[in-house]
């Protein structure tokens, strides 16, 4: 076997072990273990991912071990890989997201990940998502073939869009029939809130403010808009469009906020803040948790155990807790209770 290959082999079976007790499933409240749903994972290829991203990514391996990214990231974008990181947090159910972002994270197309919820679709649910790059020349193409990805492909529940990754603003008029066809399936819409240290993807307020799809939010009152990241400005590690966001889910009843990768380290020293907010709010019913997983080995669940410590330690209620962290997506999706 060649070195290079035992070297992987060695890694994948070391982060496998690592993973092999997995806890009882659910989030421990007081007496209580609450079932968690993450609508917010990951899937892909590396080979359907841009030069510039593929660095980003490598950059996280030490020198002389760069070469290890790709075949890593195929398996950590795995199905089996996903089911293992629910499994060690505890996890229900996830969502998985189709991707058509190719001058920044790159592809994984509705297809793609059809195949792979199709693996567990008690467990796994996808997320169709569009092109836009070329949409003057092949709009009606496109949104054709969303449509069909999401009557056609089992177990597509939702919409994914990402305006700053696919540089297209907000209140880009020609993106409006995307929602009106969420309405008329009732397929919730997810959208990348707030920046992107990705390298490519837009930083300017018409791509990341959610102020600018407020027009969207009222003209199509029968769609439900997810704000993810809960206007997390991650390029800047600060809190820039969380205010907006949380304005536009207490005056709109079609507007919810997620908070993907608000768990994460980068986010530690603004997540007790942006708890305290929700809380002050009074939003609990209009937040559904999310992670930005899998992104490595262990983050789904320390994303996990972080978010949820923080809304103890910021005073939620069992109650509030089960809401966001299960209650919220499951009733927006029309699915039954969770049982542990």
């Amino acid at each position: 076997m060649p070195r290079r290959l035992k070297i992987l082999c060695l890694l994948l079976a070391s982060v496998q072990l690592a993973g092999c007790s997995d806890p009882p499933p659910g989030v421990l409240a007081g007496t209580e273990r609450l079932p968690v749903v993450d609508i917010h994972l990951h899937t892909g290829r590396w080979e359907m991912m841009p030069p510039r991203f593929q660095q980003r990514l490598a950059e996280r391996l030490p020198r002389g071990f760069k070469w290890l990214m790709g075949p890593f990231a195929n398996w950590m974008l795995s199905g089996g890989a996903i089911l293992s990181q629910m499994d060690a947090a505890g996890i229900s159910k996830a969502g998985v997201f189709a991707l058509y972002s190719p001058h920044t994270t790159g592809l994984a197309p509705n297809e793609f990940v059809a195949e792979l919820v199709a693996t567990n679709p008690q467990r796994l649910h996808g997320f169709a998502s569009i092109r836009v790059d070329q949409w003057n020349l092949d709009g009606p193409q496109q949104l054709a073939a969303l449509e069909k990805a999401l009557t056609q492909f089992d177990n597509m529940i939702g919409i994914k869009l990402a305006h700053a990754h696919q540089q297209i603003r907000f209140d880009d008029e020609r993106i409006y029939p995307v929602y009106e066809l969420a309405g008329r399936l009732g397929k919730p819409v997810y959208l990348h809130t707030a920046t992107s240290p990705n390298p490519g993807t837009r930083t300017e307020p018409p791509y990341t403010d959610p102020y600018y799809l407020e027009e969207a939010i009222r003209r199509y009152p029968d769609t439900i808009f997810i704000l993810g990241h809960a206007g997390w400005d991650s390029y800047r590690k600060k809190l820039t469009y969380v205010d907006h966001c949380i304005d536009l889910a207490q005056r709109y009843p079609n507007v919810y906020l997620e908070p993907g990768a608000l768990g994460a380290r980068r986010a530690a020293e603004v997540l007790p803040d942006f708890l305290q907010r929700i809380k002050a709010a009074g939003i609990a019913d209009r937040v559904i948790y999310g992670s930005d997983g899998p992104q490595f080995p262990g983050y789904v669940k320390r994303h996990l155990e972080a978010f949820a410590g923080g809304m103890q330690a910021a005073g939620f209620t069992t109650e509030e807790m089960r809401l966001i962290l299960s209650g919220n997506f499951l009733r927006v999706f029309g699915m039954p209770p969770l049982e542990l």
